[in-house]
C-alpha cells in the first residue's frame, strides 16, 4: 500500500506533462523567456498540499534581476537580497524552463519564505506576461503550486 500514493503521483507527474495545448481554442499563451521575471511581483497564488496559502505572503514583494542571479525581496519597508537561478532542463523528454529560489530569509515578516525555496517549472506564462505560473519540480506529495503577478517592470 506504501507504493499507491508513490504510482499516483506519477501517474499525475506524466498526465501534466503529456497534455498537448495545441486546440487552439482561442486561449493565447507566451512561451517564457527569462527576461520576463525582471521586474517587481506579487504572489497571487500560492497551494502547498493542496492547501491555500497565499494570505500568508500578502505585503511581500519580490524584484528580479535575472542577469545577476538575484532577487530582492521586500516587506513592510525591509528588504534582503538572496539568490535566484533561471536554466532550462529536460524533463520527460522535453525542455523546461526551471527558476530555482533561495528565499530562505530571517527576519522579513512572519511568512515562512523557506517554504519558497524550490526548484519550479514554468508552466505557464499569461498572453501580457503579467502572471507566470509555476509547479514545484521535486515533490513527495502533491506538487505546490505558485503564481506570481507582475507589479512593476
Amino acid at each position: 500500500m506504501k507504493s499507491f500514493p508513490k504510482i499516483a503521483m506519477l501517474v499525475l507527474v506524466l498526465l501534466l506533462f503529456n497534455c498537448s495545448n495545441d486546440d487552439n481554442s482561442g486561449n493565447s499563451e507566451t512561451e517564457f523567456s527569462p527576461e520576463m521575471l525582471d521586474g517587481t511581483w506579487r504572489i497571487s497564488f500560492f497551494s502547498d498540499e493542496n492547501s491555500n496559502r497565499t494570505s500568508e505572503f500578502n505585503g511581500y514583494e519580490f524584484t528580479f534581476d535575472v542577469e545577476e542571479e538575484s532577487a530582492v525581496v521586500a516587506y513592510g519597508g525591509n528588504s534582503q537580497t538572496t539568490l535566484v537561478e533561471v536554466f532550462q532542463d529536460i524533463i520527460n523528454n522535453e525542455s523546461a524552463w526551471i527558476v530555482y529560489t533561495d528565499f530562505d530569509l530571517d527576519d522579513l515578516g512572519d511568512a515562512e519564505l523557506s517554504d519558497l525555496v524550490e526548484d519550479w517549472i514554468v508552466t505557464n506564462v499569461n498572453d501580457n506576461a503579467t502572471v507566470i505560473e509555476f509547479e514545484e519540480l521535486y515533490s513527495n506529495s502533491l506538487p505546490e503550486i505558485l503564481h506570481l503577478a507582475k507589479i512593476s517592470d
